[in-house]
């Protein structure tokens, strides 16, 4: 009788995982967490005997099930309802992609009502990740200024018992800076960032800093390339309270739930002079351009800021008609700062390398722009594969 109970738990349980998998899978909450779907890996002896294969294809199922978001929101319950919730000062182990198709292991510390992405360097893709950065430089004209910019998170800022748990970011990003070629720039927002840490300029449950961070990190890059910041008390702000972002999706808790993360953004648009269009290449290589929006009223979280990432976006800034023109290769941290830049500038190319198939000599061509800008947080350097991308638009 025993053995028939557990028998027929376990064709419930098979039963149900099956028919969880033969459902659509639950987009809506990957698109909430601002990513792609992991994609199936493919499988071979090396992703097998490096364990590479079992923990994409682990992402893959988590992400390619119904009800995905109904099952997140029920863990979470039930591990609050047995008192299962992380201490202050919690270390968490999970996976980790930045929507490249790659996942890999991720540590976050939990501290308060605060969930953060602990940085562990990785010297060989460091090197990966300048040198795309310094092919890039090589295939700009002469007259464009380069500049990159890499972005610590909000770790990098705490206090020394929490901070030291992680390598030094502001160690690895002065490292690659030195490792550029002479004709690019390196930014430093570290510093910017820091004398600003006790305001609201990174988000608790999601790894993206707020546009009030954005704008720290607008000023030291309109600094250090010579031009003149706009003064954020100029531009009313708004509200979107109640957001849970990212990693609260990682995190077995109530506690970032009752102190919920808010959305507040500038209206830097106030005279309506920033055209937004979203480009896209046909198969014949001229751009098709379609209107999209700065900010998108029906997303809560960091998808907010231009709905989404696009492989090639433009703001035109009409009130501007002899500013300049800046392309900036980027991953999201870039959606809440270039409606900053767009300020300074007539026109903002912003150019995703996960998904744009063009190259850097087209866009040169195509947009004859005075500067250029690489622009990523920390943890971009981590992944090989967003290197790789980085060096294919040099083709």
């Amino acid at each position: 009788m025993k053995n028939k109970l557990i028998i027929g738990v376990f064709l419930v349980m098979l039963a149900a995982f099956v028919t969880m998998l033969a459902l659509p899978a639950d987009r809506a909450s990957i698109e909430r967490e601002n990513r792609e779907p992991a994609q199936m890996p493919t499988l071979s002896r090396t992703s097998v005997f490096s364990g590479e294969f079992e923990s994409e294809f682990e992402a893959f199922l988590g992400d390619n099930i119904g009800l995905r978001s109904s099952l997140t929101a029920m863990s979470k319950w039930l591990d609050g309802a047995k008192g299962i919730t992380p201490d202050t000062g919690s270390v968490i182990s999970t996976n980790k992609d930045i929507g490249t198709g790659t996942t890999i292991k991720m540590t976050l510390l939990f501290v308060k009502d605060t969930v953060m992405e602990m940085f562990l360097r990785n010297r060989e893709t460091e090197k990966l990740y300048t040198d795309a950065v310094n092919a890039i430089a090589e295939e700009l004209p002469d007259d464009v200024k380069m500049y990159s910019m890499l972005v610590p998170t909000q770790l990098e800022f705490r206090e020394p018992i929490y901070k030291n748990l992680q390598d030094s970011q502001t160690d690895a990003i002065n490292d690659m800076y030195d490792m550029l070629d002479g004709r690019v720039t390196g930014v430093d927002v570290a510093d910017a960032l820091g004398e600003h840490s006790d305001e609201y300029i990174y988000f608790r449950s999601d790894h993206h800093w707020t546009q009030l961070g954005a704008y720290y990190a607008y000023s030291a890059f309109m600094e250090t390339e010579g031009g003149e910041a706009v003064n954020a008390e100029d531009y009313e702000v708004h509200r979107i309270k109640g957001v849970l972002g990212y990693l609260y999706d990682r995190v077995n808790t109530r506690d970032i739930a009752k102190n919920p993360d808010t959305v507040e953004w500038y209206d830097l648009d106030d005279e309506e002079t920033i055209e937004v269009k979203l480009l896209d290449e046909g198969e014949d290589g001229e751009l098709a351009e379609r209107d999209g929006k700065m900010y998108h009223d029906d997303q809560r979280g960091y998808s907010f800021f231009f709905g989404s990432d696009y492989p090639l976006l433009e703001l035109e800034n009409t009130a501007l008609p002899d500013g300049k023109t800046i392309i900036v290769i980027k991953d999201s941290y870039a959606n809440a700062f270039a409606p900053w830049l767009a300020k300074s500038y007539k026109r903002v190319f912003l150019i995703d390398p996960r998904t744009y198939t063009g190259s850097i000599d087209s866009i040169a061509d195509e947009f004859n722009p005075d500067e250029l800008l690489v622009m990523n947080y920390i943890f971009a350097t981590n992944f090989s594969d967003y290197c790789g991308m980085l060096k294919n638009l040099c083709k």
